[in-house]
């Protein structure tokens, strides 16, 4: 094709030919193509490259084969800036041999830019990426890396999930799935970006790299999370296809075809699962969070064209399921576990990754005969969502674990930069407990460990409506920690009176009302002052005495044993919260032993708490008590609107047990 004839896409009038740059675009004939070339010939001369003879007769199109190298000296000789490659054959080979010659396209004319539209299939879990095509992706994106990195090229390497849009192929298949929408599963979604959004994000990219504000990077367009079904109703229908029927035509249709609809919608459930575990194609339908193994692909995720957040216990949510407030909000769920490096690890501090788990801190520490001096009995947490919400420990010297950290590492989604924020600065405060900072993202902790000691463990029963607030409270204060427990209120109740003639089963006994205190080995003589103190309260000392190092009420299994429990009981239960000062403790047990009958909970657990540290922290300059329910999930209305009448402090970090309506933006 003569140079001549490249030149019909360029503003002809004022020199715009000589003053516009370049783009040399591959796969700008197809769907995506048409609409990015639309947006970008505003401001650059196109030339697009094509398979198709046909295709060559319009204007700036030239016929050229990418996979041959000899091909590409049809290539006009014009001052490009931009190689934007979109085209793919489906064959591994064949688009290796496209990226390889285009890389080297860039070389040979000086060309700085690259631009390679990738897939979202890239972020899939590994055990899903099995397919030679996906995994060519993945195998394309590297080569990438690597050669501009080499040759000091700039690239943009852009992951779109499904694009909607006109005269897109998604957009057809919604069309003709509308007919049928009340027969799709419920539980099938998809992850849905306008063209708008994907030619916007690309604009914006290389006007940032015109000015010189622009980085290499990956960008993931995944817009939002919605069910097919959803889908079906709220993509727009483009004008060029069918007026779908009237949706009362389709629900009378439905009624009357009401035996027939529901077996074949329960059969579709089933059959699709079944088949899911062995295609690829339909197990995406079910991913339910993305894992990024590295920083840069989980920065990738937080975009402004991404309603993406930090799913699980990474970020104060403690749930193994998907909420329903997050599928009504089209969030996308993303995991920080894949990052789960430590650093380094001195007496002074030790560095770590956000996705780092309590378990897996606590087990590197050891092996240095290190340990921290608080951590929540739940190990499956990790130090990423310590910072966001008040996750508090077993000490009663620091009341939190955000106590421990001395500086944490951040991503602004806002400005997209990364910062360390240090201790005791104004950005700090607002940053731990979520109180200000909302549009970061933890990335790293440097916190404070403690040599590794050894703790007596006492353990107290006490009878459950006979045991006054006063006692329980002064009880909780003893040792370096302590906590009170109950797993069935019910049986406390009707055996408490019963005590001595259960005392030859301990697993009974150990669901009852249970004090546990620990103190450090080397203060035996305070250990001493509290017996003393119990005794003069009326309490007996009563129980068996262990020794332990370091890790509190932890065993090699709790981070396996925990998330399975959880994954099979999330479903059903509740996990709440909440802080009480003495006066709100003192009317909630007396409420509490008064009305036990009407309360299905099958656990509370008790713990006192204080900090100076950080004035928003709810246990800040006071005795506060972390009252921990799990209740069924039918008693949730009930909780919400108990709960408030004896405190207005709740634990952020656990399930809400408010009405839907209630804002969830404070978790």
């Amino acid at each position: 094709m003569p140079a001549a004839s490249a030149t019909g896409t360029g503003d002809r009038k004022g020199g715009g030919l000589a003053s516009k740059p370049w783009i040399f675009m591959t796969g700008g004939t197809g769907g995506i193509g048409q609409h990015l070339v639309a947006n970008l010939r505003k401001k650059y001369n196109i030339l697009r490259a094509s398979r198709s003879a046909s295709r060559s007769e319009d204007e700036g199109v030239i016929q050229m084969d990418l996979t041959d190298a000899k091909s590409l000296e049809k290539i006009p000789d014009l001052k490009f800036e931009w190689v934007v490659h979109l085209a793919t054959t489906y064959n591994v080979k064949k688009d290796m041999a496209m990226v390889s010659n285009l890389l080297e396209l860039t070389t040979r004319r000086g060309i700085p830019n690259f631009c390679f539209f990738s897939s979202w299939v890239v972020s899939f879990p590994r055990r899903l990426v099995r397919e030679p095509y996906l995994k060519m992706k993945g195998e394309c994106e590297k080569q990438i890396r690597e050669f501009c990195g080499q040759h000091d090229k700039h690239f943009l390497i852009v992951r779109p999930s499904v694009v909607i849009g006109e005269n897109l192929s998604w957009t057809r298949t919604l069309n003709r799935l509308w007919y049928v929408r009340h027969l799709i599963p419920r539980n099938m979604f998809r992850c849905w970006i306008s063209i708008d959004q994907v030619t916007s994000a690309v604009d914006h990219h290389f006007k940032a790299v015109e000015m010189g504000r622009a980085e290499s990077r990956v960008m993931q367009l995944l817009g939002e999370r919605e069910s097919l079904y959803q889908a079906t109703q709220s993509r727009t229908l483009t004008s060029d296809h069918w007026d779908p029927l009237p949706d009362p035509v389709s629900q009378a249709f439905l009624w009357l075809a009401a035996p027939l609809t529901f077996g074949f919608r329960m059969l579709a459930y089933v059959v699709l699962w079944m088949v899911s575990l062995f295609s690829t194609y339909l197990n995406s339908f079910y991913i339910q969070h993305f894992k990024p193994k590295s920083e840069e692909e989980l920065l990738s995720f937080f975009n402004c064209y991404n309603n993406c957040m930090i799913s699980g216990a990474e970020n104060m949510l403690l749930w193994h399921y998907t909420p329903p407030w997050i599928i009504e909000q089209k969030k996308i769920l993303v995991t920080s576990r894949g990052l789960r490096t430590i650093h380094s690890i001195t007496k002074d501090s030790v560095v770590c990754d956000a996705g780092v788990t309590i378990a897996e801190l606590l087990k590197a520490l050891a092996k240095k005969k290190l340990t921290v001096s608080t951590y929540p009995n739940y190990h499956d947490i990790s130090l990423g969502a310590c910072v966001a919400g008040p996750v508090h420990g077993h000490s009663h010297q620091f009341a939190t674990v955000a106590s421990l950290i001395q500086n944490i590492r951040v991503f602004c989604i806002d400005t997209q930069s990364i910062r360390i924020i240090h201790k005791g600065t104004p950005e700090f405060m607002d940053l731990v407990f979520n109180t200000k900072s909302r549009n970061v993202l933890v990335l790293g902790v440097t916190l404070q460990p403690c040599p590794l000691e050894e703790f007596v463990k006492t353990r107290k029963r006490f009878d459950f409506l006979s045991t006054s607030p006063e006692v329980l409270i002064k009880h909780a204060k003893f040792g370096d920690s302590c906590e009170v427990r109950m797993y069935v209120p019910m049986l406390d109740a009707l055996l408490g009176p019963a005590q001595s003639l259960i005392k030859g089963m301990p697993m009974l006994r150990g669901l009852m009302l249970t004090a546990t205190v620990w103190s450090k080995k080397i203060n035996k003589p305070n250990r001493i002052d509290d017996e003393k103190e119990q005794e003069s309260n009326g309490v007996e000392q009563a129980g068996t005495v262990e020794t332990i190092k370091g890790d509190i009420n932890w065993k090699q299994y709790v981070e396996r044993s925990t998330k399975f429990l959880w994954s099979l009981g999330s479903k059903f239960i509740l996990n709440t919260e909440w802080f009480f000062t003495e006066e709100e403790m003192v009317v909630f047990w007396k409420y509490y032993q008064k009305n036990w009958w009407r309360f299905g909970w099958y656990k509370i657990l008790i713990r006192h708490c204080k900090a100076d540290d950080f004035p928003h922290s709810p246990c800040y300059q006071r005795n506060v008590y972390a009252i921990d329910i799990i209740a069924l999930r039918y008693q949730r209305k009930f909780l919400a609107d108990l709960m408030p009448k004896f405190s207005k402090t709740m634990h952020a970090g656990k399930f809400l047990c408010t009405d839907p309506s209630v804002d969830k933006r404070d978790v």
